[in-house]
């Protein structure tokens, strides 16, 4: 049965990015080579901003006083400013030095105001210094103008139809209709009231306000130079090349040979991807392995051997070593861990009770069937030594991520045992 996959874990995620910290520097340099190249493509702007101040405007004498906070709405003047029409204007009024159309100019303006203010804070974007602060200038310009412009004609309407209205009095009087002296009297009151609302339509203040701040002319560009957009570009290329190296298959997902076992961690290794028969590697593992001459009766001498399942071999790894202690002449009991609940050896299996069974033996604890790396772990710092056995095409990831574990736990691989793919063994023994 093939052991369960392993989730990731941390430390494979760091692993990865070492093996591959290749891939994550050349993404990075390639963003910040595109980031500096697009600060050269990316045409420069500059912006500069004009300062108004709105006078409150009522063209209606009869509602003259009321509140200037109530008789402005500074959103709809920002919306003013900010529309076609005076875009329109704008574009005429730049026509003889800069030629651009009303639709670039809306799109380059922008209009805020702050709360509770009368300050308009028109901004422009620009080719140039020059060309950005004449923009934010003839914006303002053309929305007092625009402004001026209407309550001038709001005036005049309301002028016209008070004359209408007087005309229409006189005309009145001198109809028998109006010949009495109450009609006559009331002719008159209207005609008064009129004529002092003309009075005071003629006094009525045409000023919509005033620039209070003229542009400058921009001294930097308001798009990002080289170096920001460099730093930019080197943070995204970080970004986007750490998953690429996590995501990556790995190329060394197979060990391979001796090299990929020393890259994977320090550790004794042993070559049998020569040996024709792989008894003769395990006969030399037993000779390598420092297990004592006499083992004393307070305990057993452990070895915990962990090889790679689903090879197809009908011996495990551990009943190799056994039958290889066996030939140089020391007796060895074989356990497969994987028979073990793994509830038990979480909870500290091999007990005292079982050890002192063992007492003055040597037991192979083969833990290939095993499914849980933590419980194999866990093994490893219950036994007084640990072998591993791979061949060149095992999983070179799940070796490099049991290694790390043991590694966290001060657990050292006394001796990692290195065999030829199942293939190779079938071709050597044609």
């Amino acid at each position: 049965m093939a052991p369960a996959q392993q989730t990731a874990q941390l430390t494979d995620l760091v692993g990865s990015l070492k093996r591959h910290w290749p891939i994550v520097a050349v993404v990075a340099i390639i963003g910040l080579i595109l980031g500096v190249l697009a600060s050269f493509a990316v045409p420069a702007k500059y912006d500069a901003t004009t300062t108004v101040s709105v006078n409150p405007m009522n063209a209606d004498p009869l509602t003259s006083t009321v509140d200037a906070s109530r008789s402005v709405s500074m959103p709809t003047e920002a919306g003013i400013a900010a529309s076609a029409k005076v875009a329109e204007a704008a574009s005429d009024a730049l026509r003889p030095t800069y030629r651009i159309d009303a639709g670039r100019i809306k799109d380059s303006t922008t209009v805020s105001s702050p709360d509770e203010s009368l300050i308009l804070t028109i901004s422009f974007s620009g080719d140039t210094p020059k060309q950005a602060a004449a923009g934010a200038d003839a914006v303002a310009e053309a929305y007092l103008m625009l402004r001026r412009d209407d309550a001038a004609s709001e005036v005049e309407r309301l002028v016209k139809a008070a004359e209408t209205q007087l005309r229409k009095i006189r005309i009145d009087s001198n109809e028998d209709a109006y010949a009495s002296r109450i009609a006559q009297q009331s002719l008159r009151i209207q005609a008064d009231s009129l004529g002092e609302k003309l009075a005071q339509l003629s006094n009525v203040d045409l000023n919509p306000g005033q620039i209070v701040g003229n542009a400058e002319t921009p001294s930097t560009p308001s798009t990002p130079g080289a170096v920001p957009l460099g730093l930019a570009g080197l943070f995204l290329g970080l970004l986007a090349g750490i998953p690429i190296a996590l995501l990556r298959k790995e190329e060394d997902s197979e060990i391979g040979g001796v090299d990929g076992l020393h890259a994977i961690g320090d550790q004794i290794v042993l070559d049998g991807t020569k040996d024709t028969n792989r008894a003769d590697t395990w006969d030399i593992a037993a000779f390598m392995l420092k297990i004592p001459t006499e083992i004393g009766t307070e305990g057993p001498f452990m070895i915990m051997v962990d090889a790679e399942d689903g090879d197809g071999r009908s011996a495990t790894a551990g009943q190799e070593l056994v039958d290889a202690l066996s030939r140089r002449g020391r007796s060895a009991r074989f356990v497969d861990a994987g028979a073990i609940n793994e509830g038990k050896i979480s909870r500290g299996w091999p007990t005292d009770k079982k050890r002192v069974s063992w007492a003055g033996e040597i037991i192979v604890i083969d833990t290939t069937h095993l499914t849980s790396d933590a419980n194999k772990v866990a093994l490893a710092t219950r036994s007084d030594s640990v072998l591993v056995a791979r061949s060149t095409t095992d999983d070179a990831a799940a070796l490099r991520r049991l290694a790390g574990l043991l590694k966290s736990k001060n657990v050292d691989i006394a001796l990692t045992a290195l065999f030829p793919s199942r293939h190779e063994m079938i071709a050597l023994n044609r």
